[in-house]
């Protein structure tokens, strides 16, 4: 799995407006192939700050989504940013459950 992670600022008086247009992005990102999963949220320290959370099966649905329109959207959005934004690409490459923690602990899963 791969997390696309942005973090942008918008400017004053345009919070609203740049909520709404990445909970519209989000809404087309969920009908993508390979789209996981999609957050848009607030931090709540810094209102003006939003983060915009896509997570993808696979780099080949990533790289076709970073080709694509959506994309090309989503960076419309960060240039609007108040303050240079925050983009990254997080390569997961393994996930353990709860297990690892009860292992790392020394629990007996018997």
């Amino acid at each position: 799995m791969i997390e696309l992670h942005v973090i942008l600022r918008a400017p004053p008086n345009q919070t609203r407006s740049m909520t709404a247009a990445l909970q519209a992005l989000a809404k087309s990102a969920r009908t993508l192939r390979g789209c996981v999963n999609v957050e848009v949220y607030k931090n709540v320290a810094q209102p003006r700050c939003l983060c915009y959370d896509e997570v993808w099966e696979s780099e080949p649905e990533l790289r076709r989504m970073i080709a694509s329109h959506h994309f090309s959207q989503l960076a419309a959005l960060m240039e609007l940013s108040s303050e240079p934004p925050s983009c990254e690409f997080r390569f997961i490459s393994q996930t353990y459950g709860l297990g690892f923690a009860e292992q790392v602990r020394g629990y007996d899963n018997a």
